[in-house]
């Protein structure tokens, strides 16, 4: 039986190499297409309105009140709420936004924005700072990053990264790939976003209260590290806590805003932390 030899002639080999001629430029426009997105996306991003985020995040957070996932005091809703809009209401914004906030029970001393105004605080992070005006910073905080719309900047980025990690890992969607990558390189960001915010969140205090006593309370139980204190995961993204405080007493001293004597929670308010 005689065997069967394949020989390759001049012509199919040129076609293959036109092949893969075109087939490498075609992945190098691909990958500069994912960067120039990349590097672009504050840019773009933003074009993205405030009502399609809402949107899109909307039928996620009904899923968490039907479920009874997002639960907390009436009191402290109303109260946290009505905090929050009024400091909104100080940057005077031509956004067509309204906050919603969310008092949540639970352990964990967190607060976070995400897509389309929704805030979310926990109820042991408000008995945690114990003041108004410390209260008052950690929503000012997470206002900014509503104002800056860093929800929307990091859920673009992460998408991007997942996009170029599922295609060129060879691992599909694989959440390891795509989370490992999403650290290294969300952090960086991340990091830059948290001082932003910090800084309007001062300015927020100070307009409000006319003293900026209180703004580093929470930092100072963070640094504190308590053994029966659970934080958010999070936070040991976030820029150094020592760094952050002395940037805020920095921004103090250089605007001479004074140190005054933070504002007691309202008796009822007192009430439903300790209920």
């Amino acid at each position: 039986m005689t065997e069967y030899v394949h020989t390759v002639g001049a012509d199919e080999q040129a076609k293959i190499a036109r092949f893969l001629r075109w087939f490498a430029i075609g992945s190098l426009l691909f990958i500069a297409a994912i960067v120039a997105l990349f590097v672009t996306a504050d840019s773009w991003l933003r074009l993205i309105s405030i009502e399609s985020e809402r949107r899109f995040i909307e039928p996620y957070i009904d899923l968490l009140v039907e479920s009874d996932v997002i639960e907390g005091d009436p009191v402290l809703q109303d109260y946290v709420r009505d905090l929050a809009r009024s400091m909104d209401a100080q940057l005077d914004s031509d956004r067509e936004l309204e906050l919603r906030v969310f008092v949540v029970e639970g352990d964990m001393i967190n607060a976070f924005a995400t897509l389309g105004g929704y805030i979310f605080v926990f109820d042991s992070l408000i008995e945690a700072v114990e003041d108004e005006n410390s209260l008052a910073m950690v929503l000012g905080h997470e206002i900014a990053h509503v104002h800056h719309r860093d929800p929307l900047l990091g859920t673009g980025r992460a998408m991007l990264i997942q996009l170029a990690l599922s295609t060129f890992s060879g691992n599909g969607l694989d959440p390891n790939t795509v989370n490992v990558g999403s650290d290294v390189i969300l952090n960086q960001y991340s990091r830059e976003q948290e001082l932003a915010a910090d800084e309007l969140a001062l300015q927020l205090v100070q307009d409000r209260y006319e003293h900026v006593g209180g703004a580093t309370r929470l930092f100072e139980i963070i640094k504190s590290d308590v053994d029966d204190v659970q934080f958010a995961e999070f936070l040991s993204t976030h820029p150094d806590t020592n760094a952050r405080i002395k940037r805020i007493e920095a921004l103090t001293a250089e605007q001479g805003w004074p140190i005054g004597e933070p504002r007691p929670y309202p008796d009822a308010v007192l009430e439903a932390l300790h209920n």
